[in-house]
């Protein structure tokens, strides 16, 4: 994490620097990767204002507090922040599965009674998010992945293409186009 510090009608005294780097290390513990921070500290009549603004995994978080004293602003500051975070990890959490492991999808095949040539695979569909999908194409070098997207809810393929690169399929986003008239 990087902080970029400003004060505005504040000096930032090394003391002051020092405390809020202490206070922002304490953001590390949810886990995700946190980008640059800017951190706003000013002085607004008797009001010490500190204001954060950042991005973390492409979305943006801002907390903003204003008290009598400029280290208890950091502390509310420190500790919104600490609750958006804890939002945002949760709501990439997979709650559906729980502690248990994840097991891969399993395919039945059952021969086709009408075309001999023709092979059944009835897989088991596994809830993942797309980047999850994508790992787990590469893990197991297959060349099509078929799972339940854990966002949208939406059956998805991924396909590897010939030259390398991965095609996303959503066969729900195609039948809305053709049921709108947009094919």
């Amino acid at each position: 994490m990087r902080l970029m510090i400003t004060g505005r009608h504040v000096a930032v005294t090394p003391a002051l620097r020092e405390y809020v780097e202490t206070r922002m290390e304490r953001l590390d513990r949810y886990g995700l990767k946190l980008g640059t921070l800017q951190i706003l500290l000013s002085l607004e009549k008797f009001h010490h204002v500190a204001e954060v603004v950042g991005v973390v995994q492409g979305r943006r978080l801002q907390a903003k507090t204003s008290t009598e004293e400029m280290y208890a602003s950091i502390d509310e500051v420190v500790d919104k922040l600490g609750a958006q975070l804890r939002k945002l990890k949760e709501r990439r959490a997979n709650h559906k599965f729980g502690d248990q492991p994840r097991v891969r999808a399993l395919v039945r095949r059952v021969p086709s009674p009408d075309h001999s040539e023709v092979e059944v695979v009835h897989p088991t569909l596994e809830a993942m998010s797309v980047e999850d999908a994508v790992g787990a194409l590469n893990a197991a070098q297959l060349s099509v992945l078929m799972f339940v997207n854990a966002v949208s809810g939406n059956v998805q393929v991924l396909q590897r293409l010939p030259n390398g690169k991965v095609s996303l399929i959503d066969p729900a986003r195609e039948r809305a186009r053709a049921s709108h008239g947009r094919a």
